[in-house]
């Protein structure tokens, strides 16, 4: 069997799970299934009570806080409202006439208001001819959508997607790195690392995982607005969403995001692999298990799956949303390996990012949101390969009043983009402190700013509140880590003569203010890497859009209490 649906989609309320939608127009049209008549009720837009001891943003510099529950009134700030020429508005779907208002409690459902055309089938992966529509339209999201399920709603996991050609054990056991490092017939001598994984199982992981991808990656269309209904949040659980390359204007704002989760990792010999003669029995040429390339450092486990992943996408506001891994965090899956694959940077990584923005996305701002418990959450920038392709003159990205808590790196990191981090809370720890005060290695925060290459970076009023364990002094390293090189001199690419920027103010850790540029370039002096430059050489925010800084002495209160889904937003 296969689901189709109306041409034009249901309104509000949403029908019952399964259940087709049909439009709310003066009159209710019936169903493409004639069996199905779910009732369907006009939305009474009722305003959120306000926040009186929240003061309202400058219009000039915020966007104005939404009282219409379906967000009709609000407008992005930051980069996300730079349009060429100096008119444009980024507004998602604020335009929708009534026939593209859709209220949705299902992946079927959701599906169905992104994709007029979609059928979807009994596995749960559905076509559509036509794509993603690009009229404008407002989907708002109620309770919690599983996006891992069949075309009859039923959950899928491991076992639904697994070819039978795969089972994981056996995997770890054919390329764990005293196996497949130590094979003379894997190694690449010219890159002096391993080869990447081949043979018939990491087939059967591929196939499998693309079987997964089928059904939980979902692409969302131009002028949309997904929001979520209030107290509680709508929520997206077990997928990824995607913007993509020619996708413009896109509002996402009030939706809990969990648990992006893959279930077939890759293993990656060459992630970070290096041959390093001062780690015992490290050397490229293998001599017994003792000896050999299988005991040099590197390697990682890698996931597919962000939350909310902006591939190419234009015009992007992320707003008042939370993200994270949900129930199963990636320290309750240790490393299958012996030493030296140990230790928390062994883990088997079963999410990615939270929000990647990539490839050539341009024009984006996250504010007001909530990244909670996850490792690498922001990357800005996916390759150091600079074309335009991966993003070079382009990743302009405002980044404000986000509350990163227990987060472990990329907050965000940034290669090439034009990227505004400003009055951004960041909480951790350098790893769980046990009873007795001392670290537990997982939740453990490694940086904030990830400074990459070709980055252009502003950062202001931004602070920091990180523990350590007792008799442990927090430094200055877990503000920032420099991934930055020298740039090529001579050549046709893009890069040639290009350096770093980097501009800070109004910086605190644990209540001192920290000069951060100069903290930054003197580590990376130190390091060998090249000096960073100032920022406002080539560009400066407040002569690109309009903003206000919030005293740094109340970032803190004032994000840790109204960023997030079903937060204040007045």
């Amino acid at each position: 069997m296969t689901l189709g649906m109306s041409t034009g989609l249901a309104l509000l309320p949403a029908p019952g799970r399964g259940e087709d939608v049909t439009p709310a127009t003066s009159a209710v049209e019936p169903s493409v299934e004639p069996s199905v008549e779910p009732s369907v009720e006009r939305l009474v837009e009722t305003s959120p009570p306000s926040v009186s001891s929240v003061p309202p943003a400058p219009p000039a510099a915020c966007a104005p806080a939404s009282r219409d529950p379906l967000g009709r009134d609000a407008v992005a700030d930051g980069w996300a409202a730079v349009h060429e020429g100096g008119t444009g508005v980024t507004n998602g779907g604020a335009a929708a006439d009534a026939a593209h208002v859709y209220v949705v409690s299902d992946r079927s459902q959701l599906i169905r208001a992104l994709y007029p055309d979609a059928i979807i089938a009994d596995s749960g992966a559905f076509t559509s001819a036509a794509g993603p529509d690009p009229t404008p339209k407002i989907i708002q999201v109620r309770g919690a959508i599983d996006l891992s399920v069949d075309g009859s709603l039923r959950h899928l996991g491991f076992e639904d997607f697994k070819d039978p050609g795969f089972d994981f054990d056996a995997y770890v056991a054919a390329f764990k790195p005293s196996v497949w490092n130590a094979n003379p017939a894997n190694w690449n001598s010219a890159a002096k690392k391993p080869f990447v994984l081949s043979g018939p199982l990491e087939t059967a992981r591929a196939a499998s995982a693309r079987r997964q991808a089928a059904i939980v990656r979902i692409a969302i269309g131009s002028n949309t607005t997904l929001i979520g209904a209030r107290h509680p949040a709508g929520q997206l659980i077990n997928g990824n969403l995607l913007i993509r390359e020619g996708v413009d204007n896109v509002v996402i704002r009030n939706l809990t995001f969990l648990d992006a989760f893959d279930e077939f990792p890759t293993w990656d010999p060459t992630d970070t692999f290096v041959v390093d003669p001062t780690k015992p029995g490290c050397q490229e040429t293998y001599l017994d298990p003792d000896t050999g390339p299988q005991k040099c450092p590197g390697g990682r486990w890698n996931s597919s799956y962000d939350n909310l992943s902006v591939l190419g996408g234009t015009h992007v506001w992320i707003d008042h949303c939370t993200f994270s891994d949900g129930a199963r965090q990636d320290q309750a899956f240790p490393s299958v390996f012996e030493a030296p694959y140990v230790g928390v940077d062994f883990l088997v990584e079963h999410h990615d990012g939270l929000v990647d923005i990539t490839q050539k996305s341009n024009y984006v701002t996250m504010s007001f949101n909530r990244f909670e418990r996850h490792d690498k959450t922001n990357l800005i920038g996916a390759s150091d390969t600079a074309t335009v392709a991966n993003g070079f003159g382009l990743l302009g990205v405002t980044v404000h009043h986000n509350y990163y808590k227990r987060a472990g790196q990329r907050m965000p990191r940034v290669r090439f983009g034009k990227v505004h981090v400003y009055d951004n809370v960041y909480q951790g720890t350098l790893g769980d402190l046990g009873p007795d005060g001392t670290a537990i290695p997982r939740n453990r925060f490694l940086y904030g700013i990830g400074i990459g290459y070709l980055a252009k970076l502003v950062l202001e009023n931004n602070v920091f509140r990180v523990q350590a364990p007792c008799g442990v002094e927090v430094p200055d390293g877990v503000m920032f880590s420099n991934w930055h090189k020298a740039a090529p001199t001579s050549g046709t690419g893009l890069d040639v003569g290009q350096k770093t920027y980097l501009q800070a103010s109004g910086t605190m850790l644990n209540g001192v203010p920290k000069d951060l540029f100069a903290i930054a370039n003197a580590a990376a002096l130190a390091a060998g890497k090249p000096a960073l430059e100032s920022t406002d050489a080539v560009w400066s925010p407040a002569s690109t859009y309009p903003y206000t800084l919030d005293p740094v002495e109340t970032v803190e209160d004032l994000v840790v209490r109204t960023a997030g889904a079903d937060r204040p937003t007045d």
